[in-house]
């Protein structure tokens, strides 16, 4: 009887190192190659601590999701763990469409910043750049997780070595960043505390990434295994790199620049040459592009999975007979993002992207302090990580999502 599941579902043929690849290259796609100049148009030369901020957060996060993508290895990760915890079908449903909704924009946010790029060689219109490269994309993702995971992971690796290559670039020299570390970490003239928590929502985007490895825990090989280790791994290579190549950005780049620009790598490394900028330029494209994919497959998964559970139609539970994707999903999926993508602005996609995300990673938080109470009792709970954490992780939530609410009013 399992045999014959096992023939029927999604296929479980994915590692690691695989997963682990998907999940830096979700993150770094938009997160850096995109969004670090658009961060500093609120927070300045302080862009690398609105990063720093925005990781504590995702990071409290990625642990809840690293302890609850093992135990429920399922497509559609966030509506099983509210489930559990919760026995709510209507707060599921809720979780799900919230993370399609995210992958919807956070995918549409990176096209926004592939066409940036793609202008430094040549300008084509939006609409025909967005509707050509997401068809070839669709076509990959139905044509099986496993090749397109090799892909990503092939593409993260040049995604790091272009980050690395920019660094090496600007020969930012350790004199210049002591001198300005209090401008990047502590304070800097002319922007407060709360330039720097906007900037830190905008930031929280780039963390985009980590939770879509639960949607792709069905198709692990080990889940218990491989999950938490590729979860809290790509986060912390992810914010690494974020932090570090924000300070360059920040040192290399006169701030009315790099705050106008839609190619900051590009920008930071044409200083020293513009070869240097061309060359950068095409590891954006292909960096940009993957974090595409990977929304792509994220949001089918989390479509066939709630499918799956009744809370979406039956048509999006079915499977490309030769190569077991969810076809109808990745192709409703890809529609979507195309549209928000040739109409919606990028920051107002990734702003939109965080409102949504905060949301449902609270309910994640929450989700594991409850199945930690239940495990664990009144008593014992309190002193356990597993309980604390995510407790903290979810009020930090609220807080973030209740001072960005208070502001924009």
């Amino acid at each position: 009887m399992n045999d014959e599941k096992e023939t029927v579902g999604l296929k479980k043929q994915l590692g690691t190192v695989q997963i682990l690849l998907y999940g830096v290259g979700t993150m770094l796609g938009a997160g850096i190659y995109v969004l670090v100049g658009k961060v500093a148009q609120y927070s300045g030369t302080l862009a690398p601590l609105s990063f720093l901020l925005a990781g504590v957060l995702a990071g409290m996060t990625a642990y809840s999701y690293s302890l609850l993508a093992p135990r429920y290895p399922k497509s559609g990760g966030e509506i099983v763990y509210v489930t559990k915890a919760f026995n709510s079908k209507r707060l599921a449903s809720l979780v799900g469409w919230g993370v399609i909704f995210t992958g919807f924009i956070s995918a549409a946010a990176i096209l926004k910043g592939f066409v940036g790029y793609l202008d430094v060689f040549i300008e084509i219109p939006d609409a025909y750049v967005i509707i050509f490269s997401m068809t070839v994309l669709t076509i990959l993702a139905i044509w099986g997780i496993g090749e397109s995971l090799n892909v990503i992971g092939l593409i993260t690796l040049i995604e790091v070595v272009g980050l690395l290559f920019v660094i090496y670039v600007a020969g930012l020299d350790l004199e210049k960043l002591t001198s300005q570390f209090s401008q990047m970490f502590i304070e800097a003239p002319g922007y407060d505390v709360f330039a720097v928590f906007q900037g830190a929502f905008l930031a929280f985007y780039a963390f985009v990434g980590f939770e879509d490895l639960a949607n792709v825990a069905e198709e692990a090989k080990n889940p218990k295994k491989s999950m938490p280790v590729a979860i809290i791994g790509s986060f912390i290579i992810a914010l690494l790199l974020y932090i570090a190549v924000a300070v360059v950005a920040v040192i290399s780049l006169p701030l009315d620049v790099l705050s106008a620009t839609n190619a900051p790598m590009a920008e930071t490394v044409a200083i020293k040459g513009q070869h240097y900028a061309y060359a950068i330029s095409v590891i954006s494209l292909v960096a940009v592009l993957n974090g595409v994919l990977a929304q792509v497959i994220m949001g089918s998964r989390v479509l066939y999975g709630m499918a799956g559970q009744n809370s979406a139609p039956k048509l999006f539970h079915q499977l490309h007979k030769k190569y077991r994707t969810p076809l109808p999903a990745t192709i409703v999926i890809a529609i979507g993002i195309v549209v928000l993508a040739i109409f919606v602005p990028i920051v107002q996609l990734a702003n939109t992207t965080s409102y949504v995300i905060i949301s449902v990673f609270a309910l994640v938080n929450f989700s594991q302090t409850k199945l930690a109470f239940d495990d664990f009792g009144k008593w014992k709970c309190w002193w356990n990580p597993k309980f604390l954490i995510p407790l903290v992780g979810a009020l930090l939530c609220l807080i973030f999502l209740g001072y960005k609410v208070l502001a924009v009013m």
